[in-house]
């Protein structure tokens, strides 16, 4: 059986680690490509270095309170690998639509990433889950397009949305 405790220790653990990643990114990565300095609209790494440091703080809180909490519990059930089951799905679609991302293009592969997420979470009326992730990714391209000028890949295809 794995204590609360034990399994808190190892989720600190692994955003520990993403914490570490994004800022060795920033340092290596972002550097050489000279988009790790400048100011506020020219540096690439305030983002992530922002939310690097939320997450890290959020950290500290949490370790805190794991500190005062004394005496841990064990868990009523034992984690088997089965439970891992519906991250594990989400993750395996999340890999596939990062690799057909470039080929495809964001706009015709994000909808279906999404819809693939939300059935893997439960959702099962069609309608919506199509309206809604079709809704969702093209939320998000009008965002990152018309308001922060980013980008976002075309795909073999070309597709886009003239904004």
């Amino acid at each position: 059986m794995a204590s609360s405790r034990t399994l808190n220790l190892i989720a600190l653990g692994f955003l520990f680690a993403v914490i570490v990643i994004v800022f060795w990114q920033i340092e290596t990565d972002f550097k050489e490509q000279g988009i790790a300095s400048g100011g506020p609209y020219d540096d690439a790494s305030l983002y992530p270095r922002a939310i690097a440091i939320f997450i890290g703080v959020l950290l500290v809180f949490q370790l805190v309170i794991e500190s005062f909490r004394g005496r841990t519990t064990t868990l009523t059930e034992v984690i088997q690998a089965s439970d891992f089951g519906r991250a594990g799905m989400m993750l395996a679609v999340f890999a596939v639509y990062l690799m057909v991302l470039t080929t495809i293009g964001y706009h015709l592969a994000t909808a279906p990433m999404i819809c693939a997420i939300m059935w893997i979470c439960g959702m099962r009326n069609l309608p919506k889950l199509a309206i809604s992730s079709v809704a969702i990714a093209t939320s998000f391209a009008f965002v990152f397009e018309a308001f922060l000028n980013v980008v976002l890949p075309l795909g073999i295809w070309n597709v886009f949305i003239p904004w």
